[in-house]
Formats: C-alpha cells, sequence, structure tokens
C-alpha cells in the first residue's frame, strides 16, 4: 500500500473558460438540440398522418367488433380494414353477422 506521500498526484483538469470553448459547447449543444427536434417533428408528423382518413382527412379511431379490429373516421365514418382483418373476418365469422355489428359500430350516435 502506498503512503500518501509517494502517491503520484493527478493534475486537477481547470474549468474550461475561453470564450471559444464556450462558442464551441454552445454549437454542440444546438446541434444536438436541434437534432432532437428534428426527430420529434418527423415522429409526430408520421403518427398524425397515421391515423388521417384516406376519404376526408378527419381523425380515425380503432375499434373492435367480433374480435376484428377496423378504425373509423370521427368526421364521415368511413371505415377502414386491413386485408388481413378482413381476411380473418370472412373465414372465420358470420359474414352477414360481421358487417351489421361493423356497421352498428360505426354509426353516429344519435343526439336527440
Amino acid at each position: 500500500m502506498m503512503s500518501d506521500s509517494t502517491r503520484p498526484l493527478r493534475k486537477k483538469s481547470k474549468p474550461k473558460t475561453g470564450s471559444g470553448d464556450l462558442a464551441g459547447s454552445f454549437e454542440r449543444s444546438r446541434r444536438r438540440l436541434d437534432k432532437k427536434r428534428e426527430e420529434r417533428r418527423l415522429k409526430m408528423q408520421w403518427a398524425h398522418f397515421w391515423n388521417l382518413c384516406p376519404k376526408c382527412g378527419g381523425d380515425m379511431f380503432e375499434q373492435k367488433s367480433l374480435g376484428i379490429y377496423f378504425d373509423v373516421c370521427r368526421d364521415c365514418h368511413s371505415l377502414l380494414l386491413e386485408s388481413a382483418e378482413l381476411s380473418l373476418a370472412v373465414k372465420h365469422r358470420d359474414p352477414k353477422k360481421f358487417l351489421k355489428a361493423l356497421l352498428d359500430k360505426s354509426k353516429k350516435p344519435k343526439t336527440e
């Protein structure tokens, strides 16, 4: 074990105070923040595009009926089924019963 007197001294780092260092640090931080902001913007743009009605551009929400998932437009009440979901419904459900349940779920609630 080394005694305190024989232990090599470590140099302490000095704080960087030069104006060039601050400017460089600021620029690096600025680029990092801009990159994060751009990634977040692209992610939100994609998420918004993904949930738009192809007919009217309104927001769509997911519904489930008889175990089959589909999207319904809040504005025009259009239905959107993925081909795999439609295939599943046709193979394993009574088509007449399934379509009636699908239409009932997509109708605008009556407000009188």
